[in-house]
């Protein structure tokens, strides 16, 4: 990099704008629109790897996760990527990193291996099959990014992290004699212990579609209009949840999203029709809400669930559906924004690429003066109150972010282009 090119870059590192995005006429409590504070510290990846994912990231007590990208030389005129490798950083310190590679680049094929999963306890895990697919490899990896076991399966399965911190797996075999379906389920420790293998050879279960959720509800829908929300493995006998879509609807899919108090949203939704049904963690229906298809359910945060409307308003309602907050970020049918709760349930909203009007004469060399601005609001997951608001320009080159919020501030912030380096701030 040119010394007038970084020269140019942290001077719009520097500039702040003030011009609020909210509608105008809205009154809130305070806030202040900030520019980026001095790093915290910065981790620089070893030479071929670059962050690729770092949207599904997750933070341990201690560390912070995120997905790379390996690119080697595989001839002098050819290069090949992957994406199973992934890296761990100290939160407070950013030392004591890592870099954890399961790749084989040589002999990897299309679907070899999953993403990482990152647990809250600074374990992470992964799964390969092995050279010519007959089997699948689970592995763990502690905190310190070490292996500490791996198991062999027949298998292809789905996973799911538990809140409980044990991993669950589960995967349907096919009995060609007596056309029958089985189900299995198998779960285990954080250590590898095998703490429940379940068969289930009849019944309803056996057929149509399943999902284990993280809090160990299983839902079960028999097709696409109705859904069973059983809650444990060890209560498959009565669904405490049951509904079916009324019969005049067409095209219905049902979805199922749990409240951290063990309620329920069912969503019901087709092209035409959008609809929200509460259940209390009783089983019991208590409301419906409609809603228009052109929303959208972002998801749930604690005992709350927040929808977006027109690309811009936020409305935050509680499980007993009672308006909490609503916010307007940007203007009404701006599909630009990005909006996600993340693992601290906190609900960020950012929009990049935002180009300024430019100059009649741009440096073809550092294109100074092409500035793009970045916009990053956190919401409160109780109110929607606005808790900090960032705003940066950046020039050419350097527009365009990943961005890692872990809560009360903490952000991380790697780089789309020149994405070698992981930088951690402290919001004000």
């Amino acid at each position: 990099m040119s010394t007038r090119r970084f020269k140019c870059f942290t001077a719009m590192l520097a500039i702040l704008l003030a011009a609020q995005l909210l509608a105008p006429g809205r009154t809130f409590a305070a806030y202040k629109t900030q520019q980026l504070p001095e790093p915290e510290w910065s981790y620089k990846l070893p030479e071929g790897y670059t962050t690729f994912n770092t949207y599904d990231s997750l933070q341990s007590k201690n560390r912070v996760f995120f997905q790379l990208r390996k690119k080697v030389a595989v001839s002098s005129t050819q290069t090949k990527s992957t994406l199973l490798t992934y890296a761990a950083a100290d939160r407070k310190t950013g030392t004591a990193n890592w870099v954890y590679d399961y790749s084989d680049i040589a002999n990897d094929k299309i679907f070899s291996g999953s993403n990482p999963y990152y647990s809250k306890d600074g374990n992470s895990y992964f799964y390969k099959r092995n050279d010519n697919g007959t089997k699948v490899l689970l592995s763990a990896v502690n905190e310190n990014g070490k292996l500490k076991w791996t198991k062999t399966f027949n298998n292809t399965f789905e996973l799911v992290m538990l809140d409980t911190g044990n991993l669950l797996l589960y995967y349907t075999t096919y009995n060609y004699s007596s056309k029958t379906s089985i189900r299995h389920f198998e779960e285990f420790s954080s250590d590898g212990k095998q703490v429940r293998k379940l068969a289930i050879t009849k019944g309803v279960l056996t057929t149509g579609t399943l999902e284990i959720l993280p809090n160990g509800y299983i839902v079960h829908n028999s097709d696409q209009t109705s859904v069973n929300v059983y809650r444990s493995l060890d209560s498959l006998k009565t669904p405490f949840v049951k509904y079916t879509a009324p019969k005049e609807l067409v095209g219905v899919n049902v979805g199922v999203q749990p409240f951290s108090g063990g309620s329920v949203l069912v969503s019901l939704y087709s092209k035409t029709d959008y609809k929200l049904i509460g259940f209390g963690a009783d089983g019991k229906r208590n409301w419906v809400r409609t809603l228009n298809p052109k929303d959208r359910v972002i998801g749930i945060t604690g005992n709350n669930y927040l929808v977006q409307s027109n690309n811009a308003v936020y409305r935050l309602y509680s499980k007993d559906n009672q308006l909490l907050g609503k916010q307007q970020i940007g203007e009404l049918g701006d599909t630009g924004w990005n909006s996600r709760i993340t693992p601290s349930g906190e609900i960020t909203v950012e929009k990049q690429y935002q180009w300024q009007e430019r100059p009649a004469v741009i440096d073809p060399e550092t294109f100074e003066g092409d500035l793009a601005r970045e916009d990053f609001y956190v919401l409160d997951p109780g109110n929607l109150q606005i808790n900090y608001h960032l705003s940066t320009l950046w020039n050419d080159y350097h527009a365009g972010h990943q961005y890692i919020y872990a809560g009360k501030g903490e952000l991380y912030l790697s780089d789309n282009w020149f994405s070698n380096t992981l930088t951690k701030y402290i919001l004000k």
